[in-house]
């Protein structure tokens, strides 16, 4: 694609470019968290490295300045009258040295933070044919040290997932779009190793709804949860890329490809879910055929891309063209390559621009255009807005948490509530999970319920509190009151509304009604986001769901007709053997075992049983051995303290004073050394110990389980024995077998 026939967008790049300074910025490594209104396209420049540079142009990093000082004789035509010198100026001027590291610090890091911050992020390589793009963005593939924008883009999204795992949720998915002559194709489809030809798979359609969305048809979106499967996928998209010999490129990228990293994030506890995608751009390279010499099928491929990058920058143009003159139409829709980038060219999202230049000398026209065109994009504002969605379960967790509480604080105002008889033990065991599953919730709002409120489930909950707190190491939350935990009882037969002391009763009847219309409320707020989930799931909504108060609190509405299909009456009569073996009962028996509909949960709790038992082995073994390290540490401290107990002996013994001073050293330093060896030894047997009381708790509940295991092995032998008697019946045969084979327990077993 050649630009330089192009003045109509020229700016007057002879007076320094004033416009483009007020654009430039530093760029650091976390954005902020909100963008403003309107936000200009940052374009960075990037120059490839050379052997043979032309010696045209100078860049200066500190002023993020190219510029071009071409000699006379260079240009064509007797009489030259062409301009010779240009000057760029850049958000910032990546120069030759510069190593692929820098790179992503300085373009990719930004605006992965921004995606990671909510922001819809674009990045895209421009520049002509073997300048560089693709090994900006995708990276070498011989050195590790080269690996581009996508490879660190990713390795930075899933240390984010990582680091932030406690207090945030993150789910990421990936997608990599081909655009091959105006065709757009799955780099992720299976069928590429399949296929002969780009032509046989289905290619990829762009659909716009009523709202103006554009929607994707054909192409996959792959969830990905570790950096590993992220790369992956990036392989073998890079795999299947159309890629050509050329003149000017060994390895040519004959498409634009858009690798789309999609974002769904949220805090723990919070209802705002923040949904971004960061979309990294490789476009294919502009090249003029007569310098590609370019023939039959690279030409054609040569022409789309020309083609497409013209209406690229017709769009460009045409932006400009809406902030500048007011235009309201933006071809879009002239290719499929613009449309894809609708959002990222003026639209909901943070863009950067790389252009990469050559620095030879037949790439000097093509360099210049490259500039000018950066220089247009830069004028392009986007409108970047966070965003951020509220998540309707989430809101009816919270209203259906709220509403209880409301419902107990209602009751309580009402006076409804009772004493309560003496609980029995299971019911302290699931107050106890209960109040073990309120104190593991993170959730800041979350909500304690106790079941139906009486005033012996609060002091029962109060002393479960209690017992966690001082199991933790904390202080106990009575020792300085001294008095029992909580507000004050109310006595046995009283109630709220008369127990104030001469308190105002309308006052709290007012408050009783306003608490009343305040459920009725939060129910009808339920019941909308319950109608609300069902319509985007696409399931159908009962005429009377938003005035039914009973479906938005959990009660399930009685359907009119079944349409579960009924088991067979009779499973027993599945089971079908050779009429010969019927006279033998022990044969029968055996062939009936085999057919038995409940034989494979019984050869499913043997082999459980078994893993059980060799596991409570391992596990006796452990801490058997636990065990005797303890007895044979705590052995060696006791003969260190009689040794040092006989050192000290002899030290008052000692009858010369110098030959006692001298003693008195050397025991000192014996004594320090005896104490640390004793302190060593101590460590070893407080880990055996953990060990230890580890190993027998587990043990302790594999005997429950093995207990468990072995009374359904033998409920599960009756029942066989018995149903075996039935169906030996129904075939005619005697009624004497059940005593039979319980008199033969290893034969039934």
């Amino acid at each position: 694609m050649s630009n330089d026939g192009d003045t109509e967008a020229t700016r007057e790049l002879s007076n320094g470019d004033g416009d483009q300074d007020d654009d430039a910025s530093t760029v650091n490594g976390d954005e902020p968290q909100q963008a403003d209104a309107d936000t200009n396209i940052r374009i960075f420049l990037r120059v490839k490295p050379s052997k043979r540079p032309s010696g045209f142009f100078s860049w200066d990093e500190d002023s993020n300045t190219m510029k071009y000082d071409i000699p006379k004789d260079v240009a064509a035509g007797l009489i030259n009258n062409s301009r010779t010198i240009y000057k760029f100026h850049f958000d910032s001027v990546i120069g030759m040295e510069s190593r692929q590291e820098e790179v992503f610090d300085r373009v990719g890091r930004p605006c992965v933070q921004n995606a990671l911050n909510g922001f819809n992020s674009t990045v895209f390589a421009y520049g002509q044919t073997g300048s560089g793009k693709t090994f900006t963005i995708t990276g070498g593939a011989e050195r590790y040290d080269d690996r581009g924008l996508i490879p660190r883009a990713l390795s930075m999204i899933f240390e984010h997932m990582r680091n932030n795992a406690a207090q945030q949720q993150i789910v990421a998915q990936i997608s990599y779009l081909e655009i091959y002559n105006n065709q757009g194709y799955d780099l992720l489809d299976p069928n590429h190793e399949s296929t002969k030809s780009l032509e046989d798979l289905p290619r990829v359609a762009m659909l716009e709804d009523e709202d103006g969305n554009c929607h994707l048809r054909n192409l996959s979106m792959h969830p990905v949860v570790a950096e590993e499967d992220a790369l992956n996928l990036l392989f073998l998209g890079d795999t299947n890329r159309a890629v050509s010999e050329t003149a000017m490129n060994l390895a040519s990228s004959r498409s634009h490809c858009i690798f789309t990293v999609s974002l769904e994030s949220r805090r723990l506890g919070s209802e705002v879910v923040l949904r971004s995608k960061l979309h990294l751009v490789d476009l294919a390279g502009s090249e003029r055929a007569h310098k590609t010499g370019a023939k039959g099928q690279l030409l054609r491929e040569a022409a789309y891309i020309n083609t497409s990058l013209h209406y690229l920058e017709m769009v460009i143009v045409a932006l400009h063209e809406k902030n500048t003159k007011g235009r309201t139409h933006i071809p879009y829709r002239n290719s499929m390559m613009t449309s894809m980038l609708r959002d990222s060219l003026g639209g909901n999202c943070k863009t950067v621009m790389v252009a990469t230049v050559s620095p030879e000398k037949d790439q000097t026209d093509e360099s210049v255009s490259t500039c000018r065109f950066a220089q247009r994009v830069a004028r392009v504002k986007n409108d970047a807005r966070l965003n951020e969605e509220v998540d309707p379960a989430v809101i009816i967790r919270q209203l259906k948490a709220q509403v209880a509480s409301l419902e107990e604080e209602l009751a309580i105002l009402k006076g409804d509530v009772n004493e309560g008889a003496e609980l029995k033990d299971y019911e302290m065991d699931k107050l106890r999970q209960r109040c073990l599953a309120f104190v593991n919730d993170s959730e800041p709002d979350a909500h304690f319920s106790m079941g139906e409120f009486t005033y012996t489930k609060m002091k029962a909950c109060f002393q479960i509190f209690k017992s966690m707190a001082n199991a933790a190491g904390a202080a106990s939350v009575s020792a300085s009151s001294g008095g029992s935990v909580g507000a004050p009882m109310v006595p046995r037969g009283a109630t709220l509304l008369s127990a104030g002391g001469g308190g105002n009763n309308q006052e709290l009847e007012q408050r009783v009604h306003e608490l009343e219309q305040l459920v009725q409320q939060r129910d009808n707020e339920i019941a909308i986001m319950v109608n609300m989930i069902r319509k985007e799931r696409g399931e159908a909504i009962p005429e009377d769901a938003t005035g039914n108060q009973d479906e938005a609190r959990g009660v399930q509405p009685q359907t009119k007709r079944s349409t579960a299909v009924k088991p067979p009456s009779d499973p027993l009569m599945a089971v079908v053997v050779d009429p010969a073996v019927l006279n033998d009962p022990v044969k029968a028996f055996e062939a009936f075992k085999t057919q038995y509909p409940k034989n494979d949960a019984i050869r499913d709790n043997k082999i459980a049983l078994k893993r059980k038992y060799d596991a409570a082995k391992a596990l006796a073994s452990d801490v058997n051995d636990a065990r005797n390290q303890i007895k044979a540490l705590t052995l060696q401290i006791e003969k260190l303290r009689k040794q040092q107990a006989i050192a000290d002996e002899g030290l008052l013994d000692a009858g010369d004073d110098a030959a006692g001073a001298g003693s008195s050293s050397m025991t000192a330093a014996a004594r320090a050394e005896s104490e640390a060896a004793e302190q060593r030894l101590k460590e070893q047997i407080d880990t055996h110990k953990l060990a230890y009381k580890k190993g027998f708790n587990e043990l302790s509940e594999l005997k429950k389980e093995i207990q468990h295991i072995q009374k359904m092995l033998e409920m599960g032998r009756i029942k066989l024995q018995k149903d075996f008697d039935l169906w030996y019946q129904r075939h005619g045969k005697g009624a004497l077998l059940t005593e039979t084979l319980l008199a033969q327990p290893k034969s039934a077993a």
